[in-house]
Order: structure tokens, then C-alpha cells, then sequence
């Protein structure tokens, strides 16, 4: 056969394929567009769907949708708009689509997408979705994915900033409801998350959020649980006093964590998390009504999740924690602070195999008071112990007394004028109704002076007087010269309407009280 035969051949294979792409781009997408568009639109009574362009992939046996627009109708009464640059559906199996009735495709690319608008979270059951087709897709990729939802009732609001997400081996059976439990294994990045809350008081914000579904873990670089109004300003919307609570974390990392089985299970499970930075203000206005509910003990709090929590630790490399309270007739507030937190915690769970078998749930850290005295801290809780028992014990090393001025002057109206806190520790025992236990708090030179409550004043008559017997009550130093150190005793019982912090503070109190009270027969001695 001639070369010019071979030539004719081949001209006429390209003119037969020219010809087909052209007929394909003229008639059968525009065709197949409209149906598809038709199709979207006929059941659905909220939103007009619009599709630009439709290219048939011949080599990829696929199809790819251009510009794809959502736009609410009028009747609908929503305001949500959407659009999709491009969503490209590879290697489709149409044997089995037309004579099976399954659905098989190797790869889906959606790619810049946008929805923004405001729809009406409804508490009321959503009709479910269910899969009319049984279908496999070996991998769907959200590229660049970006949201910004609001309720249409209240104040809530989600957004989702230049995010991807990366599903792997989605498999839907016919009839099964199409929901997040749907998803075995994913991968998921997006530069922010932003959140706020439906009462407007709280705004969550996440930022560098990386999770990877083959390693199991997920990093976050900033977190942040952020009130949306100034402290005054926060508590004054409530009628009972409320913590204003400000959360700032950034370098997180959890280890062997599954994303799939928190959407399957709502199951919370880690073997490490660890936080980088963290920093944690707490405010309280006291001048407030107090609302009289009882609280759980902390271990009732875990066992209380109503999925399984199984985290083996929890670690904060450094970290800075301010709690500021405003006693009822104080004129301004009051504060203390632990700096340069370190702390591990271990053995978070719930899970009821440790009702047989014994564990315990243990803290560990240590920090500076004030940013002065090296504290220590150690906390053991038997699991699903009936009366909830842990032990609490701690060491402070060497600080001036007046370190503690900015709690003592502004909450119990004391100011310590000279004194310094040689070195403490104690041990306490706790249930549910009780705490007792033992301290040794070595200190030298203290005194003190009472603050008046109405004008901060610690130099009038009344104030010097309550002084002078306030330092007749309390001696200066432990040990008194030529005596042996005097032994504190820790005896509270517990505040059920209180949390954990207050509940040990002020068994840790009442140690130091009796550390520096004289007793009775002291007092008739001097």
C-alpha cells in the first residue's frame, strides 16, 4: 500500500474524530447540559441550579460541568448563593450505570467552590437523604473550598476559609442514607475555621488545620475560644454569674486520632495530644446573683460523654492561666496567675472495662504562682471510684507574701505588708463530700494590714485597729523561734454547687489558716 494511501487513511481518522468533537461541542454537550440542569431542577424547591459548559473527557471516559451557579428562588425565602468553578467526573463505568444500576468512577475533582448566605438552622428533624443508586468512587477531591453560612434566626455563623478535602474509597449502598458516617477515610486542610455562637457570645476560630487520614493525626497552629464582648460587658447579659472564658492554644498536635470514627460514634480517641502555647483568662463577677445548681465531680463530667473517650495523655509544654474575680463589695477586681505551665495529664477515658480492671487518671505539672514561687502539683483519681476519691498534693518554694496582694487586697480585703513564704507542702485527701489532709507552710516576718471595703484605705483608725488584732490572731513566723515547725490540717467539705479549682482551693486554704492562726490556748498564753 502506497504512502499516499496511508496519508488518506489518516486524514480521514482525524477529520472523523474533528468531526465528532465538533458535533460533541455543538450539539451533544449543550444537549447533555440542559439535561443534566433540567434534571437538578425539577425536584428541587429551594434553589436554581445553572450550568455554563459541559466538555465530554473521550481519553478519561468522563465528563467535566463549568461553571456551575446556585441561586435561591424567590419563594424559597433563602439567600444562600453558590458557585463551582469546575466539577469533573473521570473514569466512569457506564456498562454498569445503564444495565446495573450502579454507580462506578474512579476520580471526582470539584474545584472552587463558594457557598455564602444565610438559611435557617432548624432544630426540626431534616427529611433524610437516600441514596437512590448503589455507588463507588475510588477518590472525590474538594479543591479549595470555601463557606460562610449564617442562621437566619440567630447570631450563628460557620465559615470555612481555602480549605481542601480528599475522600477516599466512598462506597454507598442502595437506600443508605447519605450522611458524614458515610465517609471511612479522608483528608482534610483548610488555612481557617471560623465559628460563632447562636447567642453571639462566643466566637471559635481554628487556623492551620491539617488532618491526615493514613498517619492519623491532626495539627492545628492557632485555636481560639474567644467572647465577643469585654468582661463588664459579658457578664451584665447574664442574670447569674457566669465565667467569661478566653482560650488561646496554638501548636497542636494529636497522635493516632480518628476523624471517621468521631463522625461514626461521636468516639473521642488519642494516645498524645500536645499543645504548644497556651494562654486562659477567667473572669467572674460576684456582685451578681448566684444561680444555685449543683455541679458533678469532674470524673462524673468524663463518665457522663455519651460516646467513649480514650485519650493516654495530654501534654501543655508551656502555658499561662489568669483567674480574675470581682468579690461582691470590692470596688475593683481581683486577680491570680500561674505562669509557665507544665503539665501532663494521663489516662483520660471513660470506658468500662476500668470498672473491673484499676486505673487512674493522673496530673502532673508544675508552674510559678504570680510568676514567683515554683509550685508543684500531683493529682491521682481511681476510674469509676463510687465516692469519686483522688488524692491532691503540691510543694510552693520560696516568695514575698506581697506576690499574693493582687488576689488578697481586692477579694478578702487583707494586704500583706512584710513576709515571706520559705517553702509549703501538702497533702490532701477528697471525695465527693469531703477533703483532709496535712500542711507544712515554713514563712517568717508576716504581717498584715485590713483594707476598708468602701474606700481601699488601710491607714484609718478603724482599719489600723482590726489591723493590730488581726497580728495578735496570726503569728509571724513557722517555725516561732525555739519551736518545731507547727503542722497545718486541711478540713473542707465540698461546695456541691462548686468546681474542681474552687473545691481544692479552698481545702489548700484552710491548711494555711491553720497554719498561721494561733489556737486557743496560744491566744490565752500571749
Amino acid at each position: 500500500m502506497s504512502r499516499k494511501i496511508y496519508l488518506k487513511i489518516l486524514l480521514g481518522v482525524v477529520a472523523f474524530i474533528a468531526l465528532v468533537k465538533i458535533s460533541s461541542i455543538v450539539f451533544v454537550e449543550p444537549w447533555i447540559g440542559k439535561k443534566i440542569q433540567a434534571s437538578l431542577n425539577e425536584k428541587n424547591q429551594d434553589f436554581t441550579v445553572e450550568i455554563d459548559k459541559v466538555h465530554l473527557l473521550m481519553l478519561s471516559r468522563g465528563i467535566e460541568l463549568e461553571r456551575i451557579t446556585l441561586r435561591p428562588k424567590q419563594e424559597s425565602g433563602g439567600s444562600l448563593t453558590g458557585e463551582i468553578a469546575s466539577l469533573k467526573f473521570k473514569g466512569i463505568k457506564l456498562v454498569k450505570a445503564f444495565f446495573k444500576k450502579e454507580v462506578e468512577i474512579r476520580a471526582v475533582i470539584i474545584s472552587n467552590s463558594s457557598i455564602r448566605g444565610k438559611i435557617p438552622f432548624s432544630q426540626k428533624a431534616v427529611p433524610s437523604i437516600v441514596s437512590p443508586l448503589t455507588i463507588r468512587i475510588a477518590s472525590i477531591f474538594f479543591d479549595k473550598i470555601n463557606l460562610a453560612i449564617q442562621d437566619s434566626s440567630t447570631a450563628q455563623v460557620y465559615s470555612l476559609k481555602e480549605s481542601d478535602l480528599k475522600v477516599y474509597d466512598l462506597q454507598v449502598k442502595k437506600n443508605d442514607t447519605l450522611t458524614a458516617v458515610i465517609l471511612q477515610q479522608f483528608d482534610f486542610d483548610a488555612e481557617e475555621f471560623f465559628s460563632i455562637s447562636s447567642d453571639s457570645m462566643y466566637m471559635v476560630k481554628a487556623s492551620g488545620i491539617v488532618y491526615s487520614a493514613a498517619l492519623n493525626t491532626l495539627t492545628l497552629a492557632n485555636l481560639s475560644v474567644q467572647p465577643n464582648y469585654t468582661n463588664y460587658d459579658f457578664t451584665s447579659r447574664y442574670k447569674f454569674q457566669t465565667d467569661r472564658i478566653e482560650v488561646f492554644l496554638s501548636d497542636i498536635h494529636a497522635q493516632n486520632i480518628s476523624a471517621a470514627d468521631y463522625l461514626k460514634f461521636k468516639n473521642i480517641a488519642s494516645s498524645f495530644i500536645e499543645i504548644g502555647k497556651m494562654e486562659v483568662h477567667v473572669f467572674r463577677d460576684k456582685r451578681k446573683e448566684f444561680k444555685h445548681v449543683n455541679k458533678p465531680a469532674f470524673q462524673e463530667m468524663i463518665y457522663s460523654y455519651p460516646a467513649t473517650i480514650r485519650i493516654d495523655s495530654v501534654g501543655v509544654v508551656n502555658g499561662n492561666v489568669t483567674y480574675t474575680e470581682h468579690a461582691e463589695d470590692a470596688n475593683e477586681p481581683g486577680s491570680i496567675h500561674f505562669d509557665e505551665i507544665h503539665a501532663k495529664v494521663y489516662k483520660i477515658t471513660n470506658d468500662t472495662i476500668y470498672k473491673t480492671e484499676n486505673a487512674f487518671l493522673e496530673l502532673k505539672g508544675e508552674a510559678l504562682l504570680m510568676g514567683k514561687g515554683k509550685m508543684t502539683t500531683a493529682l491521682k483519681a481511681q476510674l469509676f471510684d463510687t465516692r469519686n476519691k483522688f488524692s491532691l498534693s503540691g510543694t510552693l518554694a520560696g516568695m514575698e507574701a506581697k506576690a499574693l496582694n493582687p488576689m488578697l487586697e481586692k477579694n478578702a480585703y487583707v494586704y500583706a505588708t512584710s513576709g515571706t513564704i520559705d517553702a509549703m507542702d501538702f497533702s490532701i485527701t477528697a471525695n465527693n463530700a469531703r477533703a483532709t489532709g496535712n500542711m507544712h507552710m515554713r514563712y517568717h516576718g508576716l504581717d498584715l494590714a485590713i483594707k476598708s471595703k468602701k474606700t481601699d484605705d488601710t491607714t484609718a483608725i478603724k482599719e489600723r485597729f482590726i489591723s493590730f488584732i488581726a497580728n495578735r490572731k496570726v503569728m509571724d513566723a513557722n517555725p516561732l523561734p525555739g519551736e518545731e515547725v507547727r503542722e497545718g490540717v486541711i478540713e473542707y467539705e465540698r461546695d456541691p454547687e462548686k468546681f474542681l479549682f474552687n473545691y481544692c482551693f479552698k481545702a489548700i486554704l484552710s491548711g494555711i489558716k491553720s497554719s498561721i492562726e494561733k489556737s486557743p490556748k496560744e491566744k490565752r498564753s500571749s
